[in-house]
C-alpha cells in the first residue's frame, strides 16, 4: 500500500508541487509526460499519462481489497496525503482524459466543479470545442470506463473515492459513448447497458444532483434527452418524491444563502415557493418512456403519503404538489382523468359513496376528511377548495350536523372548518338555497350516517327493515337551523343574497312544496314530511336575524310581499281546498310583515296577513325618493297581477280590497312617470354599484385578517377586482399600506399576488403608490428587516414593469434618486451595525464560557492550521464567508439591498428611459462603473454582477429608443464609448467571478454592435436632428483619475 501510494506521488510530483512560475504556462499532460520521458505525439503523451494514472489507481484499489493488517494499524489512504493523491489521479483522469475526450456541452463545466489541486493547464481549454468522434478519443473513453466502472460498481475499495470525485463525470463518458451520433451502433448499443446500469446502481438521493448538473444551455439534445428521461422516472422509486423534494429544497438554500431544514428534522424540509413551483414542474413532467397513467399511478402513493404525514411541511408540499401540479391542470386533474382518479376521487367515493363502495369505514371516511381539509388549508387557490368542496356539500353538512347530533366535537369542528373556508370563498346563495331544501340531510337511498367503531363515524348501507323514524330527526331541527344560520354568518353575504334566500324559504314554507327542479337534480323526489317545519322554522329565524337587512331594501320588500299575496289568490281560487298547514303559514306570515316584535296574537286569519303586507308595500310606495333612490319600475310589475285580482274580487273584509285599490293606484302614479323613474333607474345602478363595492371592500378586508391561507387569497383577490376597476370606495393611501403589509405574508402565494396587486394599484395613482413603496424601501427609520426589504424592492421592480411610460417626471426621479444613494455607498445604517455588534458580543461571549467549560480552545473545523482540508468543509466555509460578507458592511447598507436597488435601476432605465432622463441615467452609470473598480471581493459579486446589468439596461434602452424613432435628447459620445470598453475590458481580465466576466463580455458585444450600427449608418438622422452615438459620463472622482466626461443634452 505504501509503496503504491509513494509511486502516486512521485508520478504526480511536478503537478502537485509546483511554485516555479516558468512551469505556469505548461500543460500538464506536457509536464508529466516530460517528467516521464515520453516523446510522442499529444494524443499519445495523453494516452500514456492517463493509462499511467489508471495504472496507479487500480493498484491502489486492490491494495485496499487485499489489505488484511489489525486494526490498530491506520489505513494510510484514509489520512489527508491518501486522500490528496487520489483525488488528484482522479482529477486528471477527468480533466486530461474525460473532458477532452467528450463532445461539447458533455458533463459538468470545469468552472463549477470543486478546484483542483493540480497546477497547471488543461487540455480541455483547447480541445473542448473539436472533440468527439476521433477514435483516439474513444479509445481513451472505453478505457477509462472499463478501469473505472467496475471499482465504482463494486461499492468496495476506492468506489467511494469515485463516488465523491467523480460519478458525475463517469455518467458523461458513458453517456457519450452510448448515445453521441458520432459513434457506431454497436459502441453504442454496448454502452446504452452500461449507463443503465450505473443509473440503476445508485440512489436517488445520488442521482438528482448529478443528473442535473449534467443538463444545461449548451448541453446537446442527443445527451439531454436519455439523461432527462433518467432523471423524470427518479420520482417513481421508493421514496423517491421525498428525496427529490429534499434536493430541490437544498439547491433552494444554497441558491439564497440561507439554510434549510435537514431532511430528517420531524417538520420536513423547509421549501419556498420557488422550489416548490420546480418539484412540481419536475413531478408533473411524463416522461415520454411512460403513459401518464402509469406515471400519476406511481407518483399517487408518495404524494398521499407526504399529504398524510404528522410534519405540517410536509403537507403543504404535498397539497401544493397535488393541487397546482395535478388537479389544477385540465389534462392531469379534471374529472375522469388519472391524476382526479388517484387524488380526488377517493375522497369523494369515501365521503358521499356509490352504492359499490359502501359501506365506509371509520378509519376511512376520516383520512377522506384529512386529506380534504389538507388541500382546502394548504393550499392558496380558491378554485381548488371550489371544486373539491361544491360537489360535496350536501355529504359535509349531513356529517356535520351528524357529528354535533352525536358529540363528535372533533369530526364536527374539522368538517366546519372545510366549510366555512368554502363559503367563504364561493360566497354565493345557491349552496344556501341548496342546504334549505335540504336541512335535514342524513344520506341517500343507498346508505346511512352511523357511530363509528372507534368513535368516529361511519357509512352504512340502509336496513331494508328499517322503517322511516320521524321523532328522532324531529328533534334535530331546530339545531340544524341554528348550524344553518352560524355557516350563513360566515359567508358575508350581500343584503340582495340574504333576501333571494329569504324569499326562497318563505315561499316555500307558503307553497308547501320545495323546488321541484332541485330536487330533480338532486334525484330524490320523495316529499319530505317536516318540510313544512323547517321552512317555518328558517324564515322565522332569517327574520329575526336580519330583519334590518331584509327590509331595508325595497327589492327584499317585494320579495316579502309577493309570494304572500301569489298564495293568497291561489287557495282562494281553490276555494274549500285550505288545509291547516296552509292556514299556519298565514299566520306565520302576519308576523313577518309587522314593524316590531309585538303583533297581536289574534290575528289568525288571511285577510289580515294579506292586509298587513299591502299596508307595507303601500307605505313603502308611498314615498317617492325611496323610489327613486332603491328600485326600479320593473319590480312592480311582480305584485300587478295579485293587486287586480284582489282589487276586482268580492271580499267579506271590505278593507283588503280597499287597501289594495290604493297600493293599485299608487302604482299606476309610478308608471305614468317614466322620466323620473329613468332618473331613479340610473341612480339606482350607481347606488347598487357602490353598495356592492362596500360589501365587497367589507369582505376583503375581513378575509384578508383570517388565518386560513385561501380564504387570505380569496380577500386579496376580491381586493384585486375592487383596484382594477378602479372602484371609488376605495382609500389609495390606506390600500397602498395593506398591501406593502401582504408583502409579509408567510404564504408566498399570498405576497406575489400582492406585489401584483400593487402594480394596479400604482397604474391608476404612480405618484401615491410609489412614493409610499419608495419610503418603506429606503427605511430611514430602520424598522424593517432585510427580508421585508427585498420584498418591497421586488414589487418595486414589478411596479415599475407595470407602469411602463408613467415612470417620468417627479416618480422616476425620486425613484433614480433613492435607488442611486442605496447603492452607493451613502447609506447609513447604524442601528442594524449596532445589533450586529451585540450578536458578535454575545456569540463572543457563548464561546468563551464554552471554552472555559471545556477547559481549552474549540476548534471549528474551517479554522484547523492544516494544510490539507475537507473540499466540501472548504466550499462550506467560502460560501458561509460570503454570506456573512453580505451583512458585515460595517454602518453602510448590506451588500444584497445594494444589488437589490441596482437591479431596480436597471429595470426603471430600461422601462423608460426617457422619462428617467439624462441626469439619473448617467449618475447611475457613474454609480455602476465606481461599484466595479471600487467593490472588489468574492462577497461583492453579486454588486458587480447588478452593476453591470445597469450598463446593459442603458444600452437596451437606447436601442429600443433608436428602433422606435424616439429622439432622447442623448446618447453615446464616440471617446466616452472607447473609456467605458476599456473599463469593462479591464473587469473582465481582472475579475474573478464568472457571472461577472459573461455579464461584462455581453455588455462589451452589445456595445460594439452600437457602434457597428452607427459605423453603418443604420442610426440615422430624424426631424432634422442628429442622434449622437454616445453617452459622455461623469468622472467617478476615484483618487486621482481623470474625468471621464458628462451627459450632455443635444440640442
Amino acid at each position: 500500500m505504501n509503496a503504491n501510494l509513494d509511486e502516486a506521488e512521485r508520478f504526480l510530483a511536478p503537478v502537485l508541487n509546483r511554485t516555479n512560475s516558468d512551469h505556469r504556462e505548461s500543460s500538464i499532460v506536457e509536464t508529466l509526460s516530460g517528467h516521464n520521458s515520453v516523446t510522442e505525439q499529444s494524443d499519445q503523451r495523453r494516452w500514456h499519462v492517463i493509462n499511467k494514472a489508471l495504472c496507479i489507481f487500480c493498484h491502489l484499489h486492490a491494495s485496499c481489497e487485499d489489505r488484511s493488517t489489525g486494526i490498530d494499524q491506520p489505513e494510510p489512504l484514509s489520512t489527508q496525503r491518501g486522500q490528496k493523491v487520489v483525488n488528484a489521479l482522479l482529477d486528471l483522469v477527468v480533466l486530461e482524459g474525460i473532458y477532452p475526450s467528450v463532445s461539447f456541452g458533455i458533463g459538468v463545466p470545469v468552472e463549477r466543479r470543486l478546484k483542483s489541486t493540480l497546477k497547471g493547464e488543461f487540455t480541455t481549454r483547447s480541445l473542448g470545442e473539436t472533440s468527439g468522434g476521433r477514435p483516439e478519443d474513444q479509445r481513451l473513453l472505453i478505457h477509462i470506463i472499463n478501469s473505472l466502472c467496475p471499482i465504482s460498481l463494486s461499492r468496495e475499495g476506492l468506489a467511494s473515492s469515485i463516488q465523491d470525485r467523480m460519478s458525475v463525470d463517469l455518467i458523461a463518458a458513458v453517456g457519450e459513448l452510448a448515445f453521441s451520433p458520432a459513434w457506431d451502433v454497436e459502441i453504442r448499443r454496448q454502452f446504452v447497458l452500461s449507463f443503465r446500469e450505473i443509473i440503476d446502481s445508485k440512489s436517488a438521493l445520488e442521482l438528482f444532483p448529478q443528473l442535473t448538473s449534467l443538463l444545461h444551455p449548451s448541453c446537446p439534445d442527443w445527451f439531454r434527452s436519455p439523461v432527462s428521461s433518467s432523471l423524470s422516472v427518479l420520482p417513481l422509486r421508493p421514496d423517491g418524491v421525498r428525496q427529490m423534494i429534499n434536493f430541490i429544497a437544498g439547491s433552494a438554500s444554497d441558491e439564497s444563502g440561507t439554510p434549510s431544514a435537514t431532511p430528517h428534522q420531524s417538520s420536513g424540509p423547509t421549501v419556498s415557493l420557488q422550489a416548490l413551483a420546480r418539484a412540481s414542474k419536475l413531478l408533473t413532467s411524463v416522461p415520454s418512456v411512460m403513459t401518464p397513467d402509469t406515471y400519476i399511478s406511481g407518483l399517487a402513493p408518495q404524494l398521499l403519503d407526504l399529504l398524510d404525514d404528522s410534519a405540517l411541511d410536509n403537507k403543504r408540499i404535498a397539497s401544493y404538489i397535488i393541487g397546482t401540479g395535478f388537479l389544477s391542470r385540465r389534462k392531469l386533474g379534471s374529472p375522469g382523468t388519472t391524476g382526479w382518479k388517484c387524488f380526488a376521487q377517493p375522497i369523494f367515493d369515501a365521503i358521499d359513496p356509490p352504492l359499490a363502495e359502501c359501506p365506509v369505514s371509520e378509519t376511512a371516511l376520516k383520512l377522506a376528511l384529512d386529506r380534504l381539509s389538507t388541500l382546502v388549508r394548504f393550499h392558496s387557490n380558491p378554485a381548488l377548495t371550489k371544486r373539491l368542496v361544491g360537489p360535496n356539500l350536501l355529504p359535509l353538512w349531513g356529517l356535520r350536523c351528524y357529528a354535533l347530533e352525536h358529540r363528535r366535537i372533533n369530526w364536527a369542528d374539522q368538517i366546519h372548518a372545510i366549510l366555512s373556508t368554502y363559503v367563504k370563498i364561493s360566497a354565493a346563495e345557491t349552496q344556501f338555497l341548496l342546504l334549505s331544501d335540504r336541512l335535514l340531510w342524513l344520506g341517500t337511498a343507498a346508505w346511512k350516517l352511523a357511530p363509528g367503531t372507534r368513535g368516529g363515524i361511519e357509512i352504512r348501507k340502509h336496513d331494508a327493515e328499517e322503517g322511516n323514524q320521524i321523532d328522532p330527526v324531529l328533534e334535530t331541527v331546530d339545531g340544524r337551523v341554528i348550524q344553518y344560520l352560524s355557516l350563513l354568518r360566515e359567508a358575508v353575504l350581500t343584503d340582495d343574497q340574504l333576501c333571494k334566500i329569504f324569499a326562497h324559504t318563505s315561499k316555500a314554507w307558503l307553497l308547501g312544496h320545495p323546488s321541484q327542479q332541485r330536487l330533480e337534480a338532486l334525484g330524490d323526489d320523495t316529499k319530505d314530511p317536516l318540510e313544512s317545519l323547517v321552512y317555518a322554522k328558517l324564515t322565522y329565524q332569517l327574520l329575526d336575524t336580519y330583519k334590518d337587512r331584509i327590509t331595508s331594501s325595497f327589492e327584499g320588500i317585494i320579495q316579502l310581499v309577493d309570494p304572500i299575496l301569489s298564495a293568497f289568490m291561489a287557495e282562494h281560487q281553490q276555494a274549500g281546498s285550505k288545509d291547516r298547514r296552509s292556514e299556519l303559514s298565514r299566520t306565520g306570515l302576519g308576523e313577518i310583515v309587522r314593524h316590531d316584535n309585538e303583533a297581536e296574537d289574534n290575528i289568525h286569519d288571511a285577510h289580515g296577513t294579506v292586509s298587513s303586507a299591502l299596508a307595507l308595500l303601500s307605505t313603502v310606495l308611498g314615498s317617492l325618493d325611496v323610489i327613486a333612490a332603491n328600485t326600479d319600475i320593473s319590480l312592480l310589475d311582480r305584485v300587478q297581477d295579485s293587486l287586480d285580482y284582489i282589487t276586482k274580487t268580492n271580499f267579506s273584509d271590505s278593507q283588503l280590497s280597499m287597501t289594495a285599490s290604493n297600493t293599485l293606484l299608487l302604482l299606476q302614479s309610478h308608471r305614468e312617470m317614466p322620466n323620473v323613474f329613468q332618473t331613479a333607474e340610473n341612480k339606482t345602478k350607481d347606488v347598487e354599484i357602490l353598495a356592492n363595492d362596500r360589501n365587497s371592500h367589507r369582505k376583503a378586508l375581513g378575509f384578508l385578517s383570517d388565518e386560513l391561507a385561501p380564504v387570505r387569497a380569496q380577500g386579496l383577490s376580491t381586493l384585486t377586482d375592487l383596484v382594477s376597476k378602479a372602484s371609488p370606495i376605495l382609500n389609495v393611501p390606506s390600500i397602498g399600506i395593506l398591501l406593502a403589509s401582504l408583502l409579509q405574508d408567510e404564504d408566498e402565494y399570498i405576497y406575489l399576488s400582492a406585489i401584483k396587486t400593487l402594480g394596479l394599484l400604482a397604474s391608476n395613482h404612480p405618484k401615491t403608490i410609489m412614493m409610499m413603496l419608495v419610503e418603506k424601501y429606503i427605511d430611514t427609520h430602520e424598522e424593517s428587516t432585510l427580508d421585508v426589504r427585498i420584498k418591497i424592492g421586488e414589487a418595486l421592480n414589478k411596479t415599475i414593469e407595470h407602469l411602463g411610460q408613467l415612470l417620468a417626471e417627479t416618480v422616476a426621479q425620486t425613484v433614480g434618486e433613492s435607488m442611486i444613494a442605496i447603492a452607493s455607498r451613502r447609506g447609513e445604517r447604524p442601528k442594524t451595525l449596532q445589533k450586529r455588534e451585540r450578536a458578535k458580543q454575545k456569540a463572543a461571549k457563548a464561546r468563551k464560557e464554552a471554552e472555559d467549560g471545556w477547559d481549552g480552545k474549540i476548534l471549528g473545523g474551517c479554522n484547523s492550521d492544516e494544510e490539507d482540508v475537507d473540499e466540501e468543509g472548504m466550499m462550506n466555509a467560502h460560501v458561509a464567508k460570503i454570506v456573512d460578507g453580505w451583512a458585515d458592511t460595517g454602518r453602510e447598507e448590506d451588500i444584497r439591498i445594494r444589488a437589490s436597488a441596482l437591479s431596480i435601476l436597471s429595470t426603471a432605465i430600461e422601462t423608460n428611459i426617457a422619462g428617467v432622463g439624462a441626469t439619473i441615467t448617467s449618475t447611475a452609470v457613474d454609480c455602476a462603473l465606481a461599484v466595479l473598480k471600487l467593490e472588489k471581493g468574492q462577497e461583492r459579486a453579486i454588486l458587480r454582477r447588478a452593476a453591470v446589468m445597469v450598463i446593459m439596461s442603458v444600452v437596451r434602452a437606447i436601442d429600443a429608443a433608436g428602433a422606435r424613432d424616439q429622439r432622447l435628447g442623448f446618447g453615446f459620445a464616440g471617446e466616452n464609448l472607447e473609456e467605458v470598453v476599456r473599463v469593462l475590458r479591464y473587469v473582465e481580465v481582472t475579475d474573478g467571478d464568472e457571472v461577472v466576466v459573461g455579464h461584462v463580455r455581453a455588455v462589451v458585444e452589445s456595445l460594439e454592435a452600437w457602434r457597428q450600427k452607427s459605423l453603418l449608418g443604420l442610426v440615422r438622422e430624424r426631424k432634422g436632428e442628429v442622434m449622437d452615438t454616445g453617452f459622455e459620463f461623469r468622472g467617478l472622482g476615484v483618487g486621482g483619475a481623470r474625468k471621464v466626461g458628462r451627459i450632455e443634452e443635444l440640442t
